[in-house]
């Protein structure tokens, strides 16, 4: 997909707290009360962390599944990387991640944490893309622009200058192009030096 194409969803930490806020709000207003939460790393860790806190869920677990490998580019299909930390068998579980793309990887980790013994497995997103083959129980949005989170400013800048220069964009104009998009003057300079 050439870089002209996508429109971007250039967020900020304030914007990711303010999202996962409204995301415990739903899971508080459906009256589900998990027993643990999963972060799935690694764009599930922010979020989960601060949905723990607003959720008071003190015990917060992890598991990373490997899918997306670069800028709107994937593997075949998902894989666990690292297994969960912890046992799941008799419990209610939260899973939170960032973003419901194309719902594969969600659909592999909601079978993996049942296949554990879970006996409630719910699925919250702070983004949930319209044509993702999987719907989380909690999202804050439905959007379908490319969305760039505040945790992964080097591999967007270091993904969009590749796409920019295969799509014939002059090296000077890159600059430029990324500062449109959203990125500050100190994370051009920073990331255009790797």
């Amino acid at each position: 997909m050439v870089v002209a194409d996508l429109e971007f969803l250039f967020l900020s930490w304030d914007d990711v707290q303010g999202l996962s806020e409204k995301v415990s709000d739903l899971v508080l207003d459906s009256g589900y009360k998990p027993d643990l939460m999963i972060a799935i790393s690694r764009g599930g860790f922010d979020p989960a962390r601060i949905m723990s806190d607003q959720l008071n869920i003190r015990k917060l677990a992890s598991l990373q599944i490997i899918y997306y490998t670069g800028l709107n580019t994937k593997r075949d299909k998902p894989e666990v990387l690292f297994p969960l930390n912890a046992q799941v068998e008799g419990l209610r579980v939260l899973v939170v991640d960032d973003v419901s793309d194309s719902g594969n990887s969600l659909i592999a980790v909601k079978k993996y944490v049942e296949d554990r013994g879970a006996v409630e497995v719910r699925l919250a997103t702070l983004h949930h893309k319209p044509w993702s083959k999987f719907k989380p129980d909690y999202y804050a949005e439905e959007v379908s622009k490319w969305i760039i989170y505040p945790w992964e400013p080097r591999e967007s800048v270091i993904e969009l200058v590749h796409m920019l220069t295969d799509a014939g964009i002059e090296k000077d104009m890159i600059p430029a192009k990324l500062k449109k998009i959203g990125f500050s003057d100190h994370q051009i300079d920073r990331y255009l030096k790797i």
